[in-house]
C-alpha cells in the first residue's frame, strides 16, 4: 500500500497518489522524461494544461498516472493535513479513485477566488519546511504571482535556512534572460532548471522583493531584491492595494473565478 499527503503542485497539479510511485520510486531517467513534459520547447513556455490544481489534460499528471498503473493492486491512503502538520482527513481506496477524491476535497478547501489582480502581494511560505530553501520557497512565489498585476510587487517572506536547495541552481541564472535560460533547458533538461526558468520569468514580470537568509549576492543573481525586514520591503507601498497570503505553498489563487473541483 501507499500513504502520502495531498497538496497543490505547481506543474503536476497535486502531490500524493501516483506521485508516490512516479517519480517517488522511478529512475532518474523517468523522472527527467516525465518532468520535461511540463515545458513546451516549441513555445519556450510552460506546457498548456500544466499548473497547480489541474489534473485533466495535464500531461505531467497523465504520465505519472500511466507509470503508476503498471503496479497492480495498490491500496492508497491519501492524507490531508493542516498548517501545523496535523491530520484533518483521510481518503482510502484505489490509487486513482482515492487520490482524486482527496484532490477534490483539498481543492475545495484551499482554492481562493480573488476578485481581481492587485499591485501588491505579500506572501509567506508558512515557515519551515515550506521555506527550507529557495527551490521550495519558489512554490509560494508561483502561487502569489497569480494574484499580482503585471509589473506589480511581490514581497516573499522565506528564511531559506538551507540556502538555494542545490549547489548548481545559480548556474541557470548566468543566462541573460528567461528566453536564453529556456533554450539551455531544452538543450539539456534538468528538473531544477525548470524551477530556475519559472523564477527568472517571474522576476522579469514582477518587482520581487524577498526577506530571506540567503546572501544578497545570490539573491541579486536571481534578479530578486533583498530586504532585511518586511517593513523595509514594503516601504513606499503603503497606498498600494494588495493581498496578504500567509500560507502561500498551501493555496491556489484564482482571480475572478469561483472555488471548484480540480480541472
Amino acid at each position: 500500500f501507499l500513504i502520502g499527503a495531498v497538496g497543490f503542485h505547481y506543474f503536476a497539479g497535486f502531490t500524493g497518489g501516483r506521485k508516490l510511485i512516479c517519480p517517488g520510486l522511478a529512475s532518474s531517467r523517468t523522472i527527467s522524461a516525465t518532468h520535461k513534459l511540463a515545458f513546451d520547447c516549441g513555445a519556450m513556455d510552460r506546457t498548456e494544461g500544466v499548473g497547480s490544481g489541474l489534473l485533466d489534460g495535464n500531461p505531467v499528471h497523465e504520465a505519472f498516472a500511466e507509470a503508476a498503473a503498471a503496479v497492480p493492486g495498490i491500496f492508497c491512503i491519501n492524507t490531508i493535513v493542516n498548517e501545523a502538520g496535523e491530520l484533518t482527513d483521510l481518503y482510502c481506496g484505489s490509487l486513482t479513485g482515492s487520490h482524486r477524491a482527496a484532490c477534490d476535497a483539498f481543492s475545495q478547501e484551499h482554492t481562493i477566488s480573488v476578485p481581481e489582480k492587485r499591485g501588491l502581494v505579500i506572501a509567506s511560505c508558512g515557515g519551515s519546511p515550506f521555506d527550507i530553501n529557495m527551490i521550495q520557497a519558489h512554490k509560494t512565489l508561483e502561487a502569489a504571482s497569480h494574484a499580482c498585476i503585471e509589473g506589480g510587487t511581490i514581497i516573499l517572506l522565506a528564511e531559506c535556512r538551507d540556502g538555494l536547495g542545490r549547489d548548481d541552481f545559480l548556474k541557470w541564472f548566468e543566462a541573460g534572460d528567461s528566453r536564453e535560460l529556456a533554450e539551455k533547458l531544452c538543450e539539456a533538461y534538468q528538473v531544477n532548471g525548470q524551477t530556475a526558468w519559472s523564477l527568472l520569468r517571474m522576476a522579469e514580470r514582477f518587482d520581487i522583493r524577498i526577506v530571506t537568509g540567503i546572501h544578497e549576492g545570490k539573491v541579486g543573481q536571481m534578479r530578486l531584491r533583498p530586504y532585511e525586514s518586511l517593513a523595509a520591503a514594503a516601504a513606499g507601498l503603503e497606498d498600494t492595494p494588495g493581498y496578504l497570503v500567509p500560507f502561500g505553498s498551501k493555496v491556489r489563487l484564482v482571480p475572478g473565478q469561483t472555488v471548484g473541483s480540480p480541472q
